[in-house]
């Protein structure tokens, strides 16, 4: 044989080589979401509640201070009421912010079936038909 006809070989080879990669390529099914599979296989929904909860309270625990003050404010003794708002808003601060830590760091430690949440959600931030939409909502 001379090297013009191994040459034809060659390339009818790979070309049979590609065409038939190309048939299990195609064979093969669609791609699936890899992050769906991964929250539905693990129920990873929760731990990312968790999370999100216990960063929000880091970050916003300091609201505890003016919902403090607003709640004890009383028009007769002002003085009085603001610095008993403040104390108790400044103590519930501190906790929903040491609070907001620990979710954070331990949100994807295993939790128990009956899990809920160590504190409720911050006044501000709880959908009531009594309170306006934030902008961005």
């Amino acid at each position: 044989m001379t090297r013009s006809s191994w040459l034809v070989v060659g390339v009818s080879l790979l070309c049979a080589a590609g065409l038939a990669a190309a048939a299990e390529v195609s064979e093969a099914p669609p791609p699936r979401d890899r992050v769906d599979d991964m929250m539905g296989r693990y129920n990873l929904q929760p731990a990312f509640d968790k999370g999100g909860r216990g960063l929000s309270n880091v970050l916003f625990g300091w609201l505890e201070i003016p919902l403090g003050i607003q709640a004890r404010y009383t028009e007769s003794n002002t003085v009085g009421s603001f610095i008993a708002g403040t104390g108790v808003g400044v103590v519930k601060g501190v906790v929903r912010t040491i609070v907001g830590a620990y979710e954070t760091v331990t949100f994807f430690l295993p939790y128990p079936e009956d899990f809920r949440p160590i504190l409720p959600t911050l006044e501000y931030f709880r959908k009531t038909p009594g309170r306006r939409r934030l902008p961005l909502e």
